[in-house]
């Protein structure tokens, strides 16, 4: 068990510690579930799309808007479809597939962390995993990025095991190919390209490549057809060609042939998504390959320090190939293929890098092992200065966000459970920077990961839907409340059609012109539109139009100080017309 847990939970053991700790995170997880934003315009193809197959009783065939959509495979909207069956259509019933799979993937992390590495590596991974963003934030979306990245993940616990006895046990194996396929079902090609590259160039880089062929791809094939070939032949006989183009053509050419240039995108995604662990993953990198260490003596100086890189990169690189390392490497290969893979795609999405949290957070938790071991380790300034700025970034953020919820309770009340975000921020800072000068490691741990997913449960749960404003929210409930289901429109708002879309689970169209709007209204059915006061009072305030909801959103633009003036003095006498304007939710009938 993790020693810094046992002065207080003496007759808990480890497994009882990370079952508390994963229900905590389901908790953290699904707090307010259904509340935007933050939240993705991806979601929109797969609450509507799921909504469209309850409704119709049709469940091979994704309607998005009407229209097929054979993007993905069926697996994700199986899922969604099965929650809204059981909780209810609503897009916290929608996301509640992904936080299951983002709390299910910590536990995962757990049992194949606990086979690469000995000691309290484990429990300081899933520590540090969902105290990550990209992790905490995709499992909180209806998208199906965190469903594949579990399976991914599956996949490689399987590989290990059957690696770690020798690819005698059959079942081990051929779990590795159903996990794979139901990750494939998900998403499709990465979840086979990303688990089958990691563990071949592994097995190839350790010189046990004979082991390939005892991974039984013949009959893992016929097992991946088994699952996957129902459905896909099944829409092939519905759709025929229409079917077969779109995955030839826009799923396979569309992806790999294009005229996007290489970047290194991905190196700032693992860094920036990964924060503040990722000022530890990086000076664990740095460690790992001799380019920064602890053996250095202070008084050597720069020179010698240079003159030592390259023999203790060459040494550092060697040992990395060495029996007792190859957990370690196993991870840098998972991260590598990652980074690989999506740079060669070259389509930037950051929540791609999804996958490789899992091998980041147990580098990173390694990092922290090995300088509890090593003498003087908790001295280095490769432990100390990341630990020095992630607590001030943490006093500094609760500082900030104090003032900023202050300045926004001036325009319009903020709960008072709100101000509990700086003071867990700013204790946050205060925890981290007192551990690190007791040198316990395990409880600085502890407590930057309890601030982190305390933090973004507030956040994402709370503040943001309450300080972003943005109408869609009001709207949809008037809608949802009032049990319409006609046409619905947005006039002139931008991604505002995606959020409403994304709340109502409905089909809402997009209009520019006054010409789309008014061949929208001319129709027998009620039908229901959203408008800014703007264009509403000054060019159809003549129409046959009533005002059904309103609400105000910010205006866009910087805000300057001006604009910061009137947030200090109310400035009633101008009515926030700097900062706010109203929007309204229309009706013809």
């Amino acid at each position: 068990m993790p020693t810094f847990f046992n002065d207080y939970f003496s007759k808990i053991t480890e497994k009882q510690l990370v079952f508390f700790w994963l229900i905590f995170c389901l908790i953290a997880l699904t707090y307010k579930l259904g509340g935007i934003p933050p939240y993705h315009s991806d979601e929109n193809f797969y609450v509507e799309s799921s909504r469209n197959m309850i409704e119709s009783g049709d469940y091979l065939t994704p309607i998005y808007h009407d229209k097929k959509r054979f993007n993905k495979p069926i697996l994700y909207y199986w899922l969604v479809s099965a929650s809204y069956k059981i909780f209810g259509v609503n897009l916290a019933s929608a996301r509640l597939a992904s936080a299951f799979f983002g709390s299910l993937t910590i536990g995962l992390l757990y049992l194949i962390s606990t086979r690469l590495f000995k000691g309290g590596i484990g429990f300081y991974s899933i520590l540090i995993l969902p105290a990550t963003f990209l992790h905490f934030q995709i499992s909180r979306w209806a998208t199906t990025d965190i469903v594949m990245s579990f399976f991914i993940l599956l996949t490689l616990y399987y590989f290990v095991c059957s690696y770690q006895c020798d690819f005698k046990k059959k079942s081990e194996i051929y779990l590795f190919y159903v996990a794979m396929s139901l990750g494939f079902m998900t998403k499709g090609p990465p979840a086979i390209i990303i688990p089958g590259a990691i563990a071949i160039l592994f097995l190839l880089v350790t010189k046990r490549g004979k082991f390939i062929f005892q991974l039984r791809i013949g009959q893992g094939f016929i097992i991946f057809l088994l699952l996957t070939i129902p459905w896909f032949a099944t829409m092939y006989s519905l759709h025929g060609d229409q079917f077969k183009d779109h995955i030839i053509g826009a799923e396979i050419k569309g992806r790999l042939v294009h005229a996007t240039p290489f970047s290194l995108y991905y190196f700032g995604v693992l860094f920036r998504y990964h924060l503040p662990w990722s000022l530890f993953f990086l000076m664990a990198v740095l460690h790992q390959f001799g380019f920064y260490n602890n053996s250095l003596s202070p008084v050597s100086g720069w020179l010698e320090y240079f003159k030592k890189t390259p023999s203790n990169f060459k040494s550092q690189f060697r040992l990395l190939f060495a029996r007792e390392n190859e957990s370690i490497l196993f991870c840098f290969i998972w991260i590598l293929v990652c980074l690989v893979l999506f740079i060669l795609v070259r389509t930037e999405h950051s929540r791609y890098m999804l996958p490789a949290s899992a091998a980041v957070a147990m580098v990173t938790a390694k990092f922290f092992s090995d300088l509890e071991i090593l003498k003087d380790g908790l001295k280095w300034p490769g432990y100390k200065v990341p630990s020095i700025i992630t607590g001030v970034i943490f006093l500094i953020a609760g500082i900030f966000s104090g003032v900023a919820l202050y300045v926004l309770d001036t325009i319009y009340h903020m709960p008072l459970r709100f101000f509990i975000l700086p003071v867990i921020l700013f204790a946050g800072g205060v925890f981290a920077l007192g551990l690190l000068k007791a040198q316990q490691v395990g409880k600085q741990i502890f407590a930057i990961a309890l601030t982190l997913i305390l933090t973004f449960s507030l956040l994402s749960g709370d503040v943001l839907s309450h300080v972003n404003r943005y109408p869609m929210k009001l709207f949809s409930e008037k809608i949802l409340t009032d049990k319409f289901s006609g046409p619905l429109a947005v006039y002139r708002l931008g991604n505002q059609r995606a959020r409403l879309g994304v709340l109502t689970g409905q089909k809402v169209l997009k209009l520019y012109v006054p010409e789309q709007l008014e061949s929208f209204l001319k129709t027998d059915e009620q039908v229901r539109v959203v408008m800014k006061e703007e264009d509403f009072s000054g060019k159809f305030s003549n129409w046959p139009l009533k005002i059904v909801a309103e609400d105000i959103v910010w205006l866009e633009g910087r805000i300057d100080w001006k604009r910061m003036r009137e947030l200090f003095g109310k400035a009633k006498s101008a009515g926030f017309t700097r900062l706010t304007e109203d929007v309204y939710l229309l009706s013809n009938k």
